[in-house]
Protein backbone atom coordinates (compact mmCIF):
# COMPACT_ATOMS: atom_id res chain seq x y z
CA UNK A 1 0.00 0.00 0.00
CA UNK A 2 1.22 3.15 -1.03
CA UNK A 3 0.74 6.76 0.44
CA UNK A 4 -0.36 7.45 -3.38
CA UNK A 5 -3.36 5.25 -3.26
CA UNK A 6 -6.90 6.34 -3.73
CA UNK A 7 -9.73 5.56 -1.32
CA UNK A 8 -11.99 2.84 -2.30
CA UNK A 9 -15.76 2.59 -1.60
CA UNK A 10 -16.51 -0.51 0.69
CA UNK A 11 -19.61 -2.97 0.30
CA UNK A 12 -19.32 -5.67 3.64
CA UNK A 13 -21.88 -7.98 4.26
CA UNK A 14 -22.47 -10.44 6.49
CA UNK A 15 -25.00 -12.60 7.99
CA UNK A 16 -26.69 -16.09 7.17
CA UNK A 17 -25.95 -16.30 3.69
CA UNK A 18 -22.64 -15.90 3.73
CA UNK A 19 -20.78 -19.21 4.36
CA UNK A 20 -16.94 -19.76 4.75
CA UNK A 21 -16.77 -15.96 3.32
CA UNK A 22 -19.35 -16.33 0.25
CA UNK A 23 -21.93 -15.74 -1.25
CA UNK A 24 -24.71 -16.19 -3.40
CA UNK A 25 -23.69 -14.26 -6.72
CA UNK A 26 -27.35 -13.23 -7.57
CA UNK A 27 -27.87 -11.94 -4.18
CA UNK A 28 -24.43 -10.36 -4.36
CA UNK A 29 -25.41 -9.02 -8.05
CA UNK A 30 -28.32 -7.09 -6.64
CA UNK A 31 -26.73 -5.81 -4.01
CA UNK A 32 -24.37 -4.27 -6.23
CA UNK A 33 -27.05 -3.23 -8.57
CA UNK A 34 -28.80 -1.11 -6.20
CA UNK A 35 -26.01 0.54 -4.68
CA UNK A 36 -24.93 1.18 -8.08
CA UNK A 37 -28.94 2.85 -8.63
CA UNK A 38 -28.48 5.16 -4.69
CA UNK A 39 -25.44 6.53 -6.17
CA UNK A 40 -27.70 7.28 -9.73
CA UNK A 41 -30.46 8.77 -7.93
CA UNK A 42 -27.58 11.03 -5.71
CA UNK A 43 -25.93 11.57 -8.68
CA UNK A 44 -28.68 13.22 -10.66
CA UNK A 45 -30.37 14.97 -8.04
CA UNK A 46 -26.85 16.50 -6.12
CA UNK A 47 -24.27 16.51 -8.91
CA UNK A 48 -26.32 16.84 -12.10
CA UNK A 49 -23.64 18.94 -13.48
CA UNK A 50 -20.28 16.30 -13.46
CA UNK A 51 -20.25 13.72 -15.92
CA UNK A 52 -22.33 10.80 -15.19
CA UNK A 53 -19.73 8.22 -16.09
CA UNK A 54 -17.56 8.91 -13.09
CA UNK A 55 -20.29 7.66 -10.54
CA UNK A 56 -19.95 4.51 -12.23
CA UNK A 57 -18.34 1.89 -9.72
CA UNK A 58 -16.14 -0.59 -10.64
CA UNK A 59 -15.66 -4.08 -8.93
CA UNK A 60 -11.09 -3.53 -7.71
CA UNK A 61 -11.34 -6.03 -5.73
CA UNK A 62 -12.90 -8.74 -2.86
CA UNK A 63 -10.56 -8.84 0.55
CA UNK A 64 -9.76 -12.13 1.20
CA UNK A 65 -11.04 -13.88 4.38
CA UNK A 66 -13.77 -12.01 4.29
CA UNK A 67 -17.38 -11.01 2.15
CA UNK A 68 -16.12 -7.37 1.31
CA UNK A 69 -15.73 -5.85 -1.91
CA UNK A 70 -13.81 -2.57 -2.79
CA UNK A 71 -15.52 -0.59 -6.05
CA UNK A 72 -13.95 2.55 -7.29
CA UNK A 73 -14.89 5.24 -10.09
CA UNK A 74 -13.15 5.30 -13.15
CA UNK A 75 -11.79 8.74 -12.03
CA UNK A 76 -12.03 11.35 -9.55
CA UNK A 77 -13.27 14.78 -10.73
CA UNK A 78 -12.17 17.64 -8.36
CA UNK A 79 -14.62 20.30 -7.21
CA UNK A 80 -13.25 23.95 -8.81
CA UNK A 81 -14.27 25.66 -6.10
CA UNK A 82 -14.13 23.92 -3.00
CA UNK A 83 -11.44 21.62 -4.23
CA UNK A 84 -12.78 18.24 -2.84
CA UNK A 85 -13.23 15.19 -4.58
CA UNK A 86 -16.72 15.18 -5.72
CA UNK A 87 -17.20 11.36 -6.01
CA UNK A 88 -16.00 11.68 -1.68
CA UNK A 89 -18.46 14.59 -1.47
CA UNK A 90 -21.53 12.07 -2.24
CA UNK A 91 -20.22 8.89 -0.11
CA UNK A 92 -20.27 11.51 2.61
CA UNK A 93 -23.86 12.55 1.72
CA UNK A 94 -24.99 8.91 1.52
CA UNK A 95 -23.04 8.03 5.02
CA UNK A 96 -24.97 11.63 6.56
CA UNK A 97 -28.56 9.80 5.39
CA UNK A 98 -27.99 6.40 6.98
CA UNK A 99 -27.01 8.22 10.31
CA UNK A 100 -29.55 10.12 10.34
CA UNK A 101 -31.96 7.09 9.57
CA UNK A 102 -30.62 5.36 11.97
CA UNK A 103 -31.42 8.20 14.48
CA UNK A 104 -34.85 9.94 13.34
CA UNK A 105 -36.85 8.73 10.81
CA UNK A 106 -38.42 12.40 10.95
CA UNK A 107 -35.22 13.79 10.56
CA UNK A 108 -34.27 11.36 7.50
CA UNK A 109 -37.53 12.70 6.42
CA UNK A 110 -36.53 15.95 6.26
CA UNK A 111 -33.40 15.43 4.44
CA UNK A 112 -34.85 13.41 1.86
CA UNK A 113 -37.22 16.03 1.16
CA UNK A 114 -34.13 18.85 1.08
CA UNK A 115 -31.98 16.82 -1.08
CA UNK A 116 -34.57 15.54 -3.82
CA UNK A 117 -36.46 17.97 -5.10
CA UNK A 118 -38.42 16.19 -7.24
CA UNK A 119 -41.01 13.19 -6.39
CA UNK A 120 -39.26 10.80 -9.11
CA UNK A 121 -35.85 11.19 -7.33
CA UNK A 122 -36.67 10.43 -3.63
CA UNK A 123 -38.58 7.31 -4.85
CA UNK A 124 -35.76 6.38 -7.13
CA UNK A 125 -33.25 6.75 -4.00
CA UNK A 126 -35.86 4.78 -1.62
CA UNK A 127 -36.69 1.98 -3.86
CA UNK A 128 -32.86 1.59 -4.47
CA UNK A 129 -31.92 1.70 -0.70
CA UNK A 130 -34.65 -0.68 0.50
CA UNK A 131 -33.36 -3.21 -2.16
CA UNK A 132 -30.27 -3.37 0.05
CA UNK A 133 -31.65 -3.97 3.28
CA UNK A 134 -32.89 -7.47 4.18
CA UNK A 135 -36.28 -8.38 4.56
CA UNK A 136 -35.78 -11.63 6.84
CA UNK A 137 -32.34 -10.33 8.56
CA UNK A 138 -30.29 -13.20 6.21
CA UNK A 139 -27.71 -10.41 6.08
CA UNK A 140 -26.38 -7.29 6.95
CA UNK A 141 -24.59 -4.75 4.83
CA UNK A 142 -22.10 -1.59 5.47
CA UNK A 143 -20.28 0.77 3.72
CA UNK A 144 -17.38 2.53 4.23
CA UNK A 145 -14.51 5.02 2.51
CA UNK A 146 -10.88 4.12 2.69
CA UNK A 147 -8.14 2.77 1.22
CA UNK A 148 -7.93 -0.17 3.42
CA UNK A 149 -11.13 -2.26 4.14
CA UNK A 150 -12.44 0.28 7.10
CA UNK A 151 -12.80 -0.88 10.76
CA UNK A 152 -15.88 1.14 11.71
CA UNK A 153 -18.57 0.84 8.16
CA UNK A 154 -21.55 2.74 8.65
CA UNK A 155 -24.08 -0.27 9.20
CA UNK A 156 -27.58 -0.18 7.01
CA UNK A 157 -30.79 -0.24 9.82
CA UNK A 158 -32.13 -3.60 8.39
CA UNK A 159 -35.01 -2.64 10.85
CA UNK A 160 -36.30 0.40 9.26
CA UNK A 161 -37.10 -1.52 6.06
CA UNK A 162 -41.11 -1.58 6.74
CA UNK A 163 -40.47 2.06 7.41
CA UNK A 164 -38.58 2.91 4.04
CA UNK A 165 -41.69 1.01 2.14
CA UNK A 166 -44.00 2.87 4.28
CA UNK A 167 -42.25 6.31 2.75
CA UNK A 168 -42.25 5.12 -0.82
CA UNK A 169 -45.76 4.67 -0.84
CA UNK A 170 -46.81 8.14 0.67
CA UNK A 171 -44.48 9.95 -1.73
CA UNK A 172 -46.36 7.69 -4.52
CA UNK A 173 -49.56 8.18 -3.23
CA UNK A 174 -48.96 11.89 -3.26
CA UNK A 175 -47.25 12.20 -6.65
CA UNK A 176 -48.51 9.58 -9.29
CA UNK A 177 -50.69 10.13 -11.64
CA UNK A 178 -53.21 7.80 -13.90
CA UNK A 179 -53.28 8.60 -17.79
CA UNK A 180 -55.46 6.76 -20.15
CA UNK A 181 -55.06 5.73 -23.69
CA UNK A 182 -53.58 3.11 -26.19
CA UNK A 183 -50.61 0.83 -25.52
CA UNK A 184 -49.30 1.12 -28.86
CA UNK A 185 -45.95 -0.17 -28.73
CA UNK A 186 -43.97 -2.69 -26.57
CA UNK A 187 -40.68 -2.70 -25.99
CA UNK A 188 -39.54 -6.01 -24.05
CA UNK A 189 -35.96 -5.86 -23.58
CA UNK A 190 -34.22 -3.78 -20.55
CA UNK A 191 -35.45 -0.97 -20.22
CA UNK A 192 -38.95 -2.25 -20.85
CA UNK A 193 -41.27 0.45 -21.81
CA UNK A 194 -44.31 0.55 -23.93
CA UNK A 195 -45.87 3.65 -25.71
CA UNK A 196 -49.46 5.07 -24.95
CA UNK A 197 -51.17 7.72 -26.88
CA UNK A 198 -53.89 9.21 -24.21
CA UNK A 199 -57.18 10.66 -24.41
CA UNK A 200 -55.44 14.21 -25.25
CA UNK A 201 -53.54 12.90 -28.27
CA UNK A 202 -50.40 12.80 -25.88
CA UNK A 203 -47.53 10.22 -26.52
CA UNK A 204 -46.41 9.13 -23.29
CA UNK A 205 -43.41 6.43 -23.27
CA UNK A 206 -44.12 4.53 -19.77
CA UNK A 207 -41.37 2.36 -17.91
CA UNK A 208 -42.31 -1.05 -16.64
CA UNK A 209 -41.04 -3.77 -14.75
CA UNK A 210 -41.05 -7.03 -15.33
CA UNK A 211 -43.43 -8.00 -12.69
CA UNK A 212 -46.02 -6.50 -15.26
CA UNK A 213 -45.11 -7.59 -18.22
CA UNK A 214 -47.80 -9.87 -18.79
CA UNK A 215 -50.65 -6.85 -18.05
CA UNK A 216 -48.49 -4.95 -20.75
CA UNK A 217 -48.82 -8.09 -22.90
CA UNK A 218 -52.78 -8.67 -22.38
CA UNK A 219 -53.51 -5.09 -22.57
CA UNK A 220 -51.71 -4.22 -25.98
CA UNK A 221 -53.62 -2.50 -28.81
CA UNK A 222 -56.74 -2.15 -25.74
CA UNK A 223 -58.07 0.86 -23.62
CA UNK A 224 -55.96 1.00 -20.34
CA UNK A 225 -55.51 3.48 -17.60
CA UNK A 226 -51.52 3.74 -16.19
CA UNK A 227 -50.70 4.78 -12.82
CA UNK A 228 -47.22 5.59 -12.37
CA UNK A 229 -44.77 8.92 -12.13
CA UNK A 230 -44.28 11.66 -14.78
CA UNK A 231 -40.32 12.41 -15.32
CA UNK A 232 -40.50 16.00 -15.79
CA UNK A 233 -36.52 16.22 -16.86
CA UNK A 234 -36.96 14.16 -20.03
CA UNK A 235 -37.79 16.43 -23.16
CA UNK A 236 -40.35 14.55 -24.45
CA UNK A 237 -42.92 12.63 -21.94
CA UNK A 238 -42.17 9.88 -19.49
CA UNK A 239 -43.80 8.25 -17.20
CA UNK A 240 -41.45 5.91 -14.65
CA UNK A 241 -42.25 3.34 -11.26
CA UNK A 242 -45.21 2.00 -13.32
CA UNK A 243 -46.94 -0.12 -10.84
CA UNK A 244 -50.54 -0.10 -12.03
CA UNK A 245 -51.99 -1.26 -15.52
CA UNK A 246 -54.86 -2.07 -15.81
CA UNK A 247 -58.24 -2.14 -18.81
CA UNK A 248 -60.91 0.51 -19.09
CA UNK A 249 -64.25 -0.23 -21.06
CA UNK A 250 -66.64 2.68 -20.07
CA UNK A 251 -66.47 6.34 -18.75
CA UNK A 252 -69.09 8.88 -18.39
CA UNK A 253 -69.36 12.43 -20.20
CA UNK A 254 -70.76 15.09 -18.06
CA UNK A 255 -70.97 17.27 -21.16
CA UNK A 256 -70.74 16.92 -25.22
CA UNK A 257 -70.41 19.97 -27.57
CA UNK A 258 -72.02 22.18 -25.94
CA UNK A 259 -74.97 19.75 -24.69
CA UNK A 260 -74.77 19.72 -20.58
CA UNK A 261 -75.94 16.43 -19.38
CA UNK A 262 -78.54 16.30 -16.93
CA UNK A 263 -76.84 13.37 -14.97
CA UNK A 264 -73.49 11.88 -16.77
CA UNK A 265 -73.85 9.71 -19.79
CA UNK A 266 -72.32 6.84 -19.68
CA UNK A 267 -70.20 5.78 -22.32
CA UNK A 268 -68.91 2.25 -23.65
CA UNK A 269 -65.49 2.77 -24.90
CA UNK A 270 -63.36 0.30 -27.52
CA UNK A 271 -60.83 0.52 -29.59
CA UNK A 272 -60.25 -1.10 -33.67
CA UNK A 273 -57.19 -2.26 -33.85
CA UNK A 274 -57.84 -3.28 -37.54
CA UNK A 275 -58.46 0.13 -38.26
CA UNK A 276 -56.91 1.85 -35.91
CA UNK A 277 -60.23 3.95 -34.90
CA UNK A 278 -61.42 4.42 -30.99
CA UNK A 279 -65.32 3.98 -30.42
CA UNK A 280 -67.70 5.17 -28.16
CA UNK A 281 -70.79 4.01 -27.46
CA UNK A 282 -73.86 4.03 -25.81
CA UNK A 283 -76.54 1.42 -26.51
CA UNK A 284 -79.67 3.16 -24.43
CA UNK A 285 -79.46 6.14 -26.80
CA UNK A 286 -78.42 4.02 -30.02
CA UNK A 287 -75.14 6.43 -29.94
CA UNK A 288 -71.76 5.62 -31.49
CA UNK A 289 -68.72 8.06 -32.37
CA UNK A 290 -65.56 6.63 -34.37
CA UNK A 291 -61.97 8.08 -35.06
CA UNK A 292 -58.30 7.56 -35.27
CA UNK A 293 -58.36 9.78 -32.00
CA UNK A 294 -60.10 9.80 -28.64
CA UNK A 295 -60.59 13.42 -29.66
CA UNK A 296 -62.11 12.95 -33.44
CA UNK A 297 -64.20 9.75 -31.70
CA UNK A 298 -65.90 12.13 -29.13
CA UNK A 299 -66.50 14.86 -32.03
CA UNK A 300 -68.37 11.87 -34.02
CA UNK A 301 -69.79 10.65 -30.91
CA UNK A 302 -71.49 14.38 -30.53
CA UNK A 303 -72.84 14.43 -34.30
CA UNK A 304 -74.71 11.32 -33.56
CA UNK A 305 -76.24 12.74 -30.63
CA UNK A 306 -77.24 16.10 -32.53
CA UNK A 307 -78.47 13.46 -35.54
CA UNK A 308 -80.89 11.66 -32.67
CA UNK A 309 -82.13 14.62 -31.20
CA UNK A 310 -83.24 16.46 -35.08
CA UNK A 311 -84.64 12.67 -35.36
CA UNK A 312 -86.36 12.95 -32.05
CA UNK A 313 -87.69 16.74 -32.16
CA UNK A 314 -88.79 16.96 -36.15
CA UNK A 315 -91.42 14.31 -35.60
CA UNK A 316 -94.35 14.59 -33.19
CA UNK A 317 -94.98 11.97 -31.05
CA UNK A 318 -97.35 10.26 -32.97
CA UNK A 319 -95.36 9.77 -35.69
CA UNK A 320 -92.52 8.21 -33.58
CA UNK A 321 -92.09 4.42 -33.54
CA UNK A 322 -92.69 2.84 -30.32
CA UNK A 323 -88.66 1.94 -30.01
CA UNK A 324 -88.17 5.68 -31.07
CA UNK A 325 -90.55 6.83 -27.98
CA UNK A 326 -89.13 4.65 -25.58
CA UNK A 327 -85.15 6.33 -27.18
CA UNK A 328 -87.04 9.62 -26.44
CA UNK A 329 -87.87 8.21 -23.27
CA UNK A 330 -84.41 7.36 -22.46
CA UNK A 331 -82.83 10.67 -24.02
CA UNK A 332 -85.07 12.70 -21.50
CA UNK A 333 -83.10 11.76 -18.53
CA UNK A 334 -80.13 12.93 -19.95
CA UNK A 335 -81.29 16.09 -21.44
CA UNK A 336 -84.43 18.79 -21.18
CA UNK A 337 -85.86 18.26 -24.46
CA UNK A 338 -87.70 21.53 -24.14
CA UNK A 339 -84.54 23.85 -23.83
CA UNK A 340 -83.13 21.94 -27.28
CA UNK A 341 -85.73 24.60 -29.42
CA UNK A 342 -83.08 26.70 -31.65
CA UNK A 343 -81.11 25.59 -34.17
CA UNK A 344 -78.40 22.53 -34.14
CA UNK A 345 -75.97 22.60 -37.54
CA UNK A 346 -78.21 25.06 -39.58
CA UNK A 347 -81.28 23.13 -38.53
CA UNK A 348 -84.51 24.90 -37.27
CA UNK A 349 -85.96 22.24 -34.41
CA UNK A 350 -89.59 22.98 -33.42
CA UNK A 351 -91.02 20.80 -31.07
Amino acid sequence: MTNNESKKFWLIINGKIVTDHKIEASTFGKLLTNLQHVIDAIQEAKFKGYNKKDFILYLTEIEPGSVAASLQPSGFQTDLLSGSIVFEEMVNNLEDLIKTLIDSTEGFKTKIDDEFQLPYDKIRFLESFRGMLSKRNKFSVSIGYDIAKPSHPVSLPAHREGYIKDLISEYYEKSSVEVKGIIMRVKGDDPRSFTIKTETDDTIRCVYTPETQKDVMNLFKSPVIVRGLLNKRRKLKEMELVKDIRPFSSMTFTELGGFSFLQPLPIRVSYHDKDDQWGLENDELTLSGYGNSFGDASVSLKESLESLIIGILVFDEASLTEKSREIKKNLQKFLNLDQLNGMIDGIEIES
